[in-house]
């Protein structure tokens, strides 16, 4: 295996795999998908080459990067990957998004540079009972970076709502270098939910501090709330969250990410934010969170 000659801190402890971004929070509605697709558009958009991970059964991550269902008919997804059916190149695709029709109604896209997607698949929602049949595949993950030889320097993974047995696989792979951000709508009930995931993360630790085959270190290192209250947007929980997040975790906590009305936009135009709204608020504020996450214009 030759691994390309890739900076250091993307490489942490001379691994052969990429920087880990973990996108992780056991809440439905939370803007993971927002956040991590925006966060993974604008990086590629610096010049920094990342690999998208769709986990998520709902396939958000997916659409918003430029495949559906329809589109992945015939094509291998994560969950060929999750029961040994295909390798990593078998299944990663190029990151591109919708811009429109041909004259014979055929989509047309724009490739995204520097960013490739792991495609989810609705049936990944059967994966815990997959690995509770056959233990061996709560390895996958493993394999999968083990095997890795590319050049890329981040693989940013977007999680379920929830800490099953796939999320498991996955996250004990995680050690201090690697980041764990769960992304937060800026609502108390939302954020009241992230010690719930110290907790989860501890467990992980603790059921992983005496094996030498996983790091088994997954930390929280960073906290994002999102739609943070504006000048025209004073709604009382929105203000109320920001004030705990950051009497909670101001230690963690990245620049916030302000409200738009418009954001919702990326849903249904299957578009990345910082493509469809690159002058909205929340695109400019993914641009500092990349920035404050070391990921500066190249």
């Amino acid at each position: 295996m030759n691994t390309p000659t890739v900076e250091p801190r993307f490489r942490p402890r001379g691994r052969n795999w990429p920087l880990l971004f973990a996108w992780l929070i056991a809440c439905g509605g939370s803007t993971k998908t927002t956040s991590s697709t925006s966060l993974a558009v604008t990086m590629a958009m610096r010049g920094y080459k990342g690999v998208f991970w769709d986990l998520d059964a709902n396939m958000s991550g997916s659409r918003v990067l430029g495949y559906t269902q329809e589109d992945l008919k015939g094509r291998k997804t994560v969950i060929d990957l999750i029961s040994g059916d295909a390798t990593f190149d078998e299944v990663v695709v190029p990151a591109r998004y919708w811009v429109g029709e041909d004259d014979n109604g055929n989509n047309l896209y724009e490739h995204i540079p520097n960013l490739r997607l792991i495609p989810s698949d609705p049936s990944l929602s059967g994966t815990d009972t997959l690995i509770a049949m056959d233990p061996d595949r709560n390895d996958w993950f493993m394999e999968a970076l083990h095997t890795y030889d590319g050049d890329d320097e981040v693989f940013h993974l977007d999680f379920p709502a929830s800490y099953g047995k796939m999320v498991y696989s996955v996250a004990r792979m995680l050690d201090e270098d690697d980041k764990v951000i769960p992304s937060v709508r800026a609502d108390p009930k939302d954020v009241n939910l992230v010690p719930d995931l110290i907790n989860e993360l501890a467990n992980i630790r603790d059921k992983n501090k005496n094996k030498r085959s996983v790091p088994g270190r997954p930390t929280l290192t960073h906290l994002l709330l999102t739609g943070a209250p504006t000048p025209s947007y004073t709604e009382a929980p929105a203000r109320r969250a920001a004030e705990l997040a950051t009497s909670l975790y101001s230690e963690v906590l990245l620049p916030l990410v302000r409200y738009s009305a418009d954001a919702k936009k990326l849903y249904e135009d299957t578009c990345p934010l910082p493509v469809l709204l690159p002058n909205s608020y929340p695109a400019e504020d993914y641009r500092k969170v990349a920035t404050a996450l070391g990921f500066v214009e190249r």
